[in-house]
């Protein structure tokens, strides 16, 4: 018989029980690692023929690695063979080497408390919410996944994230946009190309620095924005989709001043020295 459920706190609950040949009464009860009930309903047929097939696990403990040890498996299986951007994957790296290892490195996966989760975050009290956050998720992530792969039965600890407040987006008025673009042009011209792509035409850096000549369409005065660049690496643009920006025609006449295609490659270093002058 085959039962799934809500789960208190969220997520389904799995109750497995029937009788082997040999009489031995089987019943798992479990949370689900998946979210959705035709997930968590596969998910458990999958489990009652594994159980059918080999019964209960008796005897010799199942060997469970220690976090740290699960490390490597966890970002190939997951992060590069789900082919994440370079930019999560380096943050993956960065979370897990800086603070998950040296906090929870020695813990097996199946023995990390709810009180280990709060010490992490009590070690990272000086850091924003949202970075604290970042290194929960990934946390969460990898457990789950020690789940999906039947190296843990359940995840053996709550991950709850912090409150993080809304924040407050500043915006330059009118005036001082303009400011931003005279100092921009007392500098270069691809000085004002980098402004006017940030500010009337909304690319980000990364965007700004894969942009190649064939992406500009003067007769449509339009903009193909199909690329973003981190470090060496050219991957799609946020949110995986090209979309096409139309283009104001300061921009244009600022592309068509003798601009060669090169000129468009350029790096946020620039940026920085035009607010300096602001």
């Amino acid at each position: 018989m085959l039962k799934v459920r809500p789960f208190r706190g969220g997520g389904w609950e799995l109750d497995i029980r029937f009788r082997l040949p040999n009489g031995q009464q089987v019943r798992e009860r479990r949370k689900a690692p998946v979210s959705s009930k035709s997930a968590a309903t596969r998910w458990a047929e999958a489990r009652e023929r594994e159980l059918l097939t080999n019964g209960l696990q008796t005897g010799r403990r199942r060997e469970v690695p220690t976090l740290a040890a699960f490390v490597e498996r966890f970002l190939d299986g997951h992060a590069r063979a789900n082919r994440l951007k370079p930019s999560t994957l380096d943050a993956h790296q960065v979370a897990l080497r800086s603070r998950l290892v040296p906090s929870l490195g020695t813990k097996r996966l199946d023995a990390i408390t709810n009180e280990d989760v709060q010490r992490l975050k009590q070690t990272m009290a000086a850091l924003a919410p949202k970075t604290v956050n970042n290194v929960l998720s990934v946390l969460s992530t990898l457990l789950k996944k020690a789940v999906e792969w039947n190296v843990i039965d359940r995840v053996p600890c709550a991950v709850r994230l912090l409150r993080v407040p809304k924040p407050s987006a500043s915006f330059h008025d009118f005036a001082d946009f303009e400011r931003l673009v005279t100092a921009a042009a007392a500098i270069d011209p691809r000085a004002t190309l980098i402004v006017l792509l940030g500010a009337e035409a909304g690319l980000r850096a990364g965007e700004m620095i894969a942009l190649e000549w064939g992406d500009l369409d003067l007769a449509k005065r339009q903009l193909c924005v199909q690329r973003s660049e981190w470090r060496g690496h050219v991957t799609s643009p946020k949110g995986g989709r090209l979309r096409y920006v139309p283009l104001t025609v300061r921009f244009l006449e600022t592309a068509c001043e003798g601009i060669s295609p090169e000129d468009l490659a350029v790096t946020v270093a620039t940026l920085k020295r035009i607010s300096a002058q602001i």
